[in-house]
């Protein structure tokens, strides 16, 4: 038996169920809709169209996410920049330290959900 077919169905199961995170977290905000269209972050809208969520989750399933959409902010979450960020504006008298631990905060489990898939399916989708 051929397990490697079932792996990548596997994976494209969590990838579809990490896009309806992102919809569920998206939607679950009232100012990310403009009428009742969200941005689409899909590799060719490039979160500059607003469309319904049906048709976004569409383009996320057959385009992917755009390029380095890591953190949502087009959706509501809040950028929270990484360490040598940090460094750089407030100087050594804050404790990086402090910052790892907001960085790697995973208290938006459709973002941690999502971004598994994202990693987990990388180059699987065109």
């Amino acid at each position: 038996m051929d397990l490697s077919r079932l792996t990548q169905g596997l994976r494209r199961m969590d990838y579809c169920n990490g896009v309806q995170g992102f919809i569920n977290f998206a939607t679950s905000i009232l100012r990310n809709f403009t009428n009742s269209d969200i941005r689409c972050p899909c590799r060719k809208c490039k979160n500059k169209k607003f469309l319904h969520q049906d048709v976004v989750k569409m383009h996320l399933l057959t385009k992917g996410f755009m390029k380095d959409y890591l953190c949502w902010y087009a959706h509501g979450e809040l950028f929270v920049p990484n360490e040598s960020m940090v460094e750089r504006l407030v100087g050594s008298t804050f404790s990086a330290s402090n910052v790892h631990d907001v960085v790697n905060d995973n208290s938006n489990p459709y973002r941690s959900m999502v971004m598994d898939a994202i990693r987990m399916n990388q180059g699987n989708v065109s």
